[in-house]
């Protein structure tokens, strides 16, 4: 692999104790050996059984049944936790998962952050047809939030966009991303992220996830 892009929204010193601070972290990676354009195919192809799933929010009438992305109760992503891409049996998918703690790892590593003794995944992945674009969401903000990302399939000259978690209003810091395929990216899930819209006729397709380092759920797997 190459060696990581981190991006780092940081603040500037403050001058009293009322002023803010942070600092949120992105990582990117291109990764090795994956045939995306073989993957996408697999990833249509497994499109049918995945809707046969139910929503992971069972509600039609709730604006987060697809988890805020905009994307619709009948889309692939409503069922993120009905199911685990790393699930599927295919030897791209067995790489990318290597790929992924490899990444991961370093990311930490470079940060000078201990490794948690145990990581899981959920992982889902979207497909959004001409026209259709991944609304601005957050994945979690909960005391356990830890770190998400995706993978680059098939991205039609899209970008992903990061927002500063605290200046996202006025004049927001925006991160943006190009997307290109068998990109790999880690970010603080307190992220805010969206994306360009799809104006290709051909499908966007990405590989989401969430990290924690315990089994939240059944549909979490293991990593190491």
């Amino acid at each position: 692999m190459k060696e990581l892009k981190i991006i780092n929204f940081k603040s500037l010193p403050k001058n009293n104790f009322f002023a803010p601070e942070w600092s949120y972290y992105i990582c990117e990676n291109i990764t090795k050996n994956i045939d995306c354009k073989s993957l996408a195919k697999f990833l249509l192809k497994k499109e049918k059984e995945v809707l046969k799933l139910e929503p992971t929010l069972n509600d039609s009438k709730t604006s987060y049944a697809d988890g805020y992305t905009g994307l619709g109760f009948n889309s692939v992503t409503s069922r993120f936790g009905r199911f685990n891409v790393f699930n599927f049996k295919n030897k791209h998918l067995s790489n990318l998962k290597k790929q992924i703690i490899e990444t991961h790892n370093n990311f930490l590593k470079s940060l000078n952050v201990s490794l948690p003794k145990e990581l899981y995944i959920q992982c889902w992945y979207n497909i959004m047809r001409k026209g259709e674009k991944i609304n601005a969401h957050i994945h979690s903000y909960d005391p356990d939030c830890y770190l998400g990302g995706h993978f680059c399939v098939q991205v039609n000259k899209t970008s992903t966009y990061y927002i500063n978690p605290v200046n996202q209003i006025h004049n927001s810091e925006i991160y943006k991303s190009e997307n290109k395929e068998g990109a790999l990216t880690l970010f603080q899930n307190c992220i805010p992220h969206y994306t360009d819209q799809n104006e290709s006729n051909s499908e966007r397709i990405t590989i989401a996830f969430d990290l924690s380092y315990y089994k939240v759920k059944d549909h979490y797997i293991k990593l190491f």
